[in-house]
């Protein structure tokens, strides 16, 4: 249901991710079309480092993801008609964080006791016990994060006896064993090579 788009030359040294909302939302597709009647998949895809891509037309971001990328991960793509559209541009949005500066970023619960009604969200901060997949930053990791503050505020602000429903988070499931076998290598190849990019 998602994928992720790079090198591409369109995107001119951007990135992307796609979803499938449709199928991220299975069972509640009415909902993604308001009121009209569904229609078929509902995508939604994030560019990053975008900066090359903002002068573009809206028209002409979605063609490159309609007539480009899109046919090129899912090749029935080709085929689909558009319904609709919306395009948004933010720039400037994105945060960059330092190599070593994952110490310095501001936990989950905030202040904690002193302020237990203030939580953090985000890619960027630190989640402690509830750490969830990569520590990297990621749209993923913020939505996670999202939910955990939510859970967090809402057992730290209701009152004694009282039963609320927290979000589920879902487990993140266990590497597959090529991939950590792919990972030991790295680090053991990695341990011999001077590391002449890094200053």
């Amino acid at each position: 249901p998602a994928n992720v788009f790079s090198r591409f030359e369109e995107l001119r040294g951007a990135g992307g991710t796609f979803f499938m909302l449709d199928q991220l939302q299975e069972g509640n597709e009415e909902a993604l079309w308001g009121e009209d009647d569904v229609q078929g998949s509902v995508v939604a895809c994030d560019f990053y480092n975008s900066g090359a891509l903002m002068s573009l037309s809206d028209e002409d971001l979605t063609d490159i993801l309609t007539k480009v990328l899109l046919p090129s991960a899912v090749p029935q793509f080709a085929q689909a008609t558009l319904v609709d559209s919306w395009v948004a541009k933010y720039p400037g949005t994105v945060s960059w964080f330092s190599p070593g500066s994952y110490t310095s970023r501001p936990p989950l619960e905030g202040a904690g006791n002193i302020l237990p009604n203030v939580k953090c969200a985000g890619d960027w901060v630190r989640m402690g016990d509830r750490e969830h997949g990569a520590k990297g930053l990621c749209q993923e990791r913020a939505f996670v994060s999202g939910l955990e503050a939510a859970n967090s505020l809402m057992k730290s602000t209701k009152d004694q006896g009282e039963i609320v429903e927290l979000a589920q988070v879902l487990p993140v499931r266990e590497d597959e064993a090529q991939f950590k076998l792919g990972v030991e290598l790295n680090k053991a190849v990695m341990k011999n090579v001077p590391r002449f990019w890094v200053r």
